[in-house]
């Protein structure tokens, strides 16, 4: 069992770090996903579980892994109000923390398909912003390490191809929300772990048509980026 009650808990830094060490000691390697990373870029945004995106061959091991830590499986079967909402990635597997918030797996493929291993850093890094009143909760407390999240520069390539992706779909709003917090809450925060210039060559031209307001020219730029 975690050495934390937690039935008891809404997500925290501490039961985050509890699911992605049990995750890490089944060999499964995971990313911090969702609202939740949001708040660790200084997002303030409202949580309602914890997501981690795994490698794809590796989702029943990762949930295996956390039921056995003692975190519940799903016993509401095709009804379960989590999975009646709208998603706007396919769950690999979710596991309930209590009545109120999920565990959320997703496969790598579905999110992070073009994020490398060594695109990672840890959720304790002091680059990334402290707690400010008024934004999100800011990066985790050292003894918490262990969680690791996607560069910021890697995190908003990846939104760009979602948002490519998904450009006929009503998921395409949400992608270009998400992009729209790093313009807000990133890209003017005074750590400057987000450097636009960092950004791929090819991801460029839409990140500064983004910031100019023409941010719906995401079916040219996607043309430009498959070279069809």
């Amino acid at each position: 069992m975690p050495d934390i009650c937690i039935q008891a808990q809404s997500p925290g830094d501490k039961l985050v770090a509890t699911i992605s060490k049990t995750l890490t000691s089944a060999g499964v390697p995971n990313i911090l996903w969702g609202n939740y990373l949001l708040t660790v870029y200084g997002v303030p945004t409202i949580v309602g579980g914890v997501a981690f995106v795994v490698p794809d061959d590796l989702t029943e091991t990762a949930s295996s892994s956390l039921r056995k830590a003692g975190f519940a499986g799903c016993t509401h079967g095709s009804g379960c109000p989590f999975l009646t909402a709208y998603q706007r990635l396919p769950l690999a597997a979710h596991l309930h923390i209590n009545d109120e918030f999920v565990i959320s797996i997703y496969r790598k493929s579905d999110a992070l398909w073009e994020l490398s291993w060594s695109d990672l850093i840890s959720a304790s890094d002091p680059r990334l912003p402290s707690a400010v009143l008024g934004r999100g909760r800011g990066r985790f407390r050292p003894e918490c390490d262990i969680v690791q999240v996607p560069h910021p520069v890697r995190y908003c390539e990846a939104l760009i191809l979602l948002l490519c992706r998904d450009h006929c779909s009503r998921s395409a709003n949400y992608w270009m929300a998400m992009l729209s917090y790093i313009l807000e809450y990133m890209d003017v925060d005074e750590t400057h772990v987000f450097d636009e210039n960092s950004l791929g060559e090819e991801y460029q031209p839409f990140y500064h048509a983004l910031k100019g307001g023409i941010g719906h020219g995401c079916i040219v730029f996607w043309t430009n980026f498959v070279g069809t």
